[in-house]
């Protein structure tokens, strides 16, 4: 399976960080639409999941749109088990040579958990990435939204223009029915797993820098 890429946009004013991604930096941005859902089961909504993702000199901007007629979370602080929520994550990974990448997963609330972890889910939790910014919007049985701003500094590496990093964009959504909690689970870079692992060195595709 050849690895998925995506070219990283570079713009030169940085984007406020309100949660809501209809403003015009975003629509300049080409989206990832194309997430899988690999683990579906009988009751999965199948419900469309958007991501945009740029840059400036200091930091990758990310924007989830996530298509949702029933917005479920229950965590609410900081390194909470947001993966138990409806949540939109992206792991980044800036020197495969070291088998180390940082997670950032923020539920529909905008609570989040970043962390950097080694494979195979060796998780350092103390990591915080400084300057981390995510907020979320929630259209009330229509979709919630998310805008993440991730600090170079924290990712320890400025990319020069070309460079590629390896790129995971996932997505959790939940629903309830007849009182039961159903899981989803959308990847962009399936991995072939048999049972839901985003946590997988195939689960990555590539991220290219302008």
């Amino acid at each position: 399976m050849s690895k998925k890429l995506y070219v990283c946009s570079k713009i030169t004013r940085p984007i406020k960080i309100t949660g809501k991604v209809n403003k015009a930096a975003w629509k300049k941005i080409k989206p990832v639409t194309d997430f899988e859902t690999p683990w579906a089961k009988k009751g999965d909504l199948h419900q469309k999941t958007e991501c945009r993702i740029c840059r400036d000199e200091e930091f990758i901007y990310v924007g989830y749109l996530a298509y949702d007629v029933d917005i479920i979370y229950i965590n609410r602080g900081y390194k909470g088990s947001v993966c138990m929520d409806d949540v939109v994550e992206i792991f980044l990974d800036p020197t495969p040579k070291d088998k180390e990448y940082f997670g950032f997963e923020v539920n529909a609330g905008g609570y989040f958990l970043d962390y950097a972890a080694k494979f195979y889910r060796k998780f350092n939790n103390k990591w915080c990435a400084k300057g981390f910014k995510a907020k979320t919007f929630i259209k009330k049985g229509k979709y919630f939204s998310c805008e993440m701003a991730i600090p170079f500094a924290a990712l320890r590496r400025y990319p020069l223009p070309g460079e590629i990093w390896k790129m995971g964009l996932y997505r959790i959504d939940y629903n309830m029915k007849n009182g039961v909690k159903n899981d989803e689970y959308h990847i962009w870079h399936p991995n072939g797993n048999k049972t839901p692992d985003f946590h997988r060195e195939k689960s990555f595709g590539r991220i290219k820098f302008e």
